[in-house]
């Protein structure tokens, strides 16, 4: 245990962020689930891609986990490495809204920078704040307890997922607690026990990749079923575990990435915050068909999503150099 504080690269955990990253840009140039016009290959792209959110906390979890103390001075780090850029990219965001329209009043806009809303995929930032804050709590919490904890907020994942009729309105229940806590838990036990769970998976890697892509085949098409029903709904959630399970078990105990994937996984935050902005103004040149499924179009929201970001990056780390962590995240 006396390595776990020791700073380290992990070839899993690029790999988790990379693809999360990447497939996150995918969702949202996805029409939404509950748009009309969305297609059915969209519905089921929308299923098969919800790991990746998970996946960035489970990663969190991994890469904070620690046996000894966080101190007050570590915390306020982090809160500011998270609050300052996405502050930076929510007043952009209203600033977006403004020349795009409809404006957002002072109240409103203030409301929404406040609970992570300018945009509606920054609830992720809102989660991830909450959990730097319970950090210094989740270090001096004996193991045992973490482990009944994580247990019990995947049982609580259960209830929330398999529902047909959500519990709290569709606002807070993205920023619930106990929707997400466990993916973070999960991540931190796996950091703390990682030299057996990467022996283990060294061992019987081929058994457990095929295992977890027969698992992910079948949670795949049973969660692409239609009408939903809680069978369905507990498909899309299994699936999720599944996803992250193969990506983990793939990467795990790997020397070294490519270097291309470290650069995006060191920009995770920083694309996640910048993204939208490039996917939104391609969505008002280029508009998808009704109904129709458009892999060129969805390609080029992807894409200026992408590349849109990575280019602002770039920009601010020739510009700015080191603070351009404090002010884009990257």
């Amino acid at each position: 245990m006396a390595t776990v504080d020791a700073p380290r690269r992990f070839s899993e955990i690029d790999v988790l962020k990379t693809v999360g990253i990447l497939t996150v840009v995918l969702i949202h140039s996805l029409r939404n689930p509950w748009d009309p016009r969305i297609s059915s290959a969209e519905m089921w792209l929308q299923v098969v891609t919800r790991f990746a959110v998970p996946g960035f906390l489970l990663c969190s979890g991994f890469l904070y986990a620690t046996t000894s103390p966080v101190s007050g001075r570590v915390t306020l780090q982090r809160v500011r490495r998270v609050v300052l850029p996405y502050l930076v990219a929510s007043f952009a965001a209203q600033l977006w809204w403004a020349a795009t329209g409809p404006a957002h009043d002072l109240r409103t806009a203030a409301t929404e920078i406040a609970l992570a809303s300018s945009f509606g995929p920054y609830y992720y930032v809102f989660v991830h704040f909450c959990l730097v804050l319970a950090t210094p709590l989740f270090a001096v919490a004996p193991r045992l307890v973490l482990a009944v904890l994580a247990a019990a907020l995947v049982v609580s994942q259960a209830f929330f997922e398999a529902r047909m009729e959500l519990v709290f309105p569709f606002f807070w229940h993205i920023r619930n607690p106990l929707l997400w806590w466990a993916y973070f838990l999960i991540g931190w036990l796996l950091r703390l026990h990682y030299a057996a769970v990467r022996s283990f998976v060294v061992e019987h890697r081929a058994k457990l990749a095929v295992g977890l892509a027969l698992a992910w085949l079948a949670f795949s098409w049973l969660g692409g079923g239609q009408p939903q029903t809680s069978l369905v709904r507990g498909a899309i959630w299994a699936d999720i575990y599944a996803t992250l399970g193969l990506l983990f078990v793939a990467a795990c105990g790997r020397e070294r990435v490519p270097g291309w994937m470290r650069s995006l996984s060191d920009a995770t935050f920083a694309i996640y915050l910048l993204h939208l902005f490039f996917v939104y103004g391609a969505e008002k040149v280029v508009q998808a068909g009704s109904g129709a499924f458009a892999p060129a179009v969805i390609g080029l929201y992807w894409g200026a999503g992408v590349a849109g970001s990575l280019a602002l990056i770039w920009l601010a780390r020739r510009t700015l150099g080191p603070r351009s962590r404090d002010v884009v995240g990257a």
